[in-house]
């Protein structure tokens, strides 16, 4: 039993097709198991700058707390000016790093976006290149074997 050149040729074609359509597919899915590992860490990230965040506000608190208990010894009058500033400073830097802890948070978030969007674009150039390129690869062999046939 053997096969013609032609025959050959149209079998290789056929092959190469399937071999360029199985790495599409291997292609994909890595992509696409990216992007899920981007989302989670995009999730994570949120969590984490929640909890800065919170402990930021727990660190302003104590300090809150140790300026009344210092107050209460001192011998200050409750509307003090420099107690009252000194206060309105913890709070005023409390909230300055909050901004800073959601900035970062908010950077992070995009650039884990950017990468999920980019992936995206990647996996549909991969998908019309695989497929492009197996019809190609199908066309020629059919092609090669006509012409030697």
């Amino acid at each position: 039993m053997s096969a013609n050149a032609a025959t050959l040729m149209l079998i290789s074609s056929g092959v190469a097709a399937v071999g360029t359509y199985s790495s599409m597919k291997a292609q994909q899915a890595a992509l696409n198991r990216e992007n899920y590992r981007l989302e989670t860490e995009t999730e994570m990230a949120k969590i984490a700058a929640l909890q800065e965040e919170n402990a930021r506000n727990q660190y302003a608190e104590k300090e809150l707390a140790n300026n009344l208990a210092y107050q209460s010894i001192a011998g200050y009058a409750d509307n003090s000016m420099s107690f009252l500033n000194m206060n309105r400073q913890v709070i005023e830097n409390r909230n300055k790093d909050i901004s800073d802890i959601r900035l970062m948070g908010k950077s992070v978030d995009v650039k884990f976006r950017q990468q999920v969007f980019e992936n995206r674009a990647r996996t549909q150039a991969v998908t019309f290149g695989g497929y492009t390129s197996a019809i190609a690869q199908l066309v020629n062999g059919y092609g090669n074997y006509k012409w030697y046939s």
